[in-house]
């Protein structure tokens, strides 16, 4: 099956790649209902993204197929696309999409984009290759915020502070906590109160690396014994991030 595209918005389709790459180079997309989605894990699910667009968004169509199987589409380099997609002068870029079906599920080949004076063919990848699909029973287990001890908003401003002074120590390790004073986040050689409002209280330990996996964004953050939650604030996207276990 192809579907022909007729216009593909380029900024749209790098900022979705660029998203998900955070956590793997490997990038894939799933166009369901409507939408295109992703969700991408580290190897040992200690993080895992999820973000999710209108379809329409990245490729606009004059009808999508009628079909209740979901179009997976993968890139075994995510930068790749993004190459090739620099290529094109202007936002003015066609598309065709081929997709092979396989066992009950349509996997895209080849995303062959082009205009008047340029044509680029890239070869898809088989989506297993990167990542096991999760149900939406895990999906929701992951990215449930109910159990949360405490939450709080983190401005992209205080993100980079925080950043910043992570600096400041070799340690591989930051905590999060919440009490009367508001919400803090502290090192081995700083401490900074992030919000003044606190809703809860307690104490988590996490990796500073998983602080990088975040979007520019401003976050409500939802924090457990277990896990912390981000949700951004001006996307959908999620991103849960397992807390130290010694914590």
């Amino acid at each position: 099956m192809k579907l022909q595209i007729n216009r593909i918005d380029q900024h749209a389709l790098t900022g979705f790649i660029n998203r998900v790459k955070l956590i793997d180079s490997f990038v894939y997309m799933k166009i369901n209902n409507g939408q295109i989605e992703s969700t991408v894990y580290l190897p040992q699910r200690d993080a895992v993204k999820h973000h999710s667009v209108e379809a329409n968004s990245i490729f606009q169509v004059d009808e999508w197929p009628e079909t209740d199987k979901e179009m997976k589409i993968a890139f075994f380099e995510g930068s790749k696309v993004i190459e090739a997609l620099k290529h094109f002068d202007s936002d003015a870029i066609k598309g065709e999409l081929e997709f092979i079906e396989n066992e009950g599920e349509l996997v895209a080949s080849t995303l062959r984009i082009f205009n008047d004076e340029l044509e680029i063919t890239l070869a898809c990848s088989e989506p297993s290759l990167g990542f096991k699909d999760l149900t939406s029973e895990q999906r929701d287990v992951i990215f449930a915020r109910t159990d949360a001890q405490f939450d709080f908003s983190f401005d992209t401003h205080m993100i980079n502070k925080v950043k910043n002074l992570f600096s400041l120590d070799k340690e591989e390790t930051f905590g999060i906590k919440s009490d009367v004073s508001g919400v803090n986040v502290d090192g081995k050689s700083f401490k900074v109160v992030v919000n003044p409002a606190a809703n809860g209280t307690g104490k988590v330990t996490v990796y500073k690396k998983y602080l990088n996996l975040l979007d520019r964004e401003e976050q409500t953050v939802y924090v457990s014994d277990s896990k912390v939650v981000f949700q951004s604030n001006n996307s959908d996207t999620l991103l849960t991030i397992s807390t130290c276990q010694t914590a």
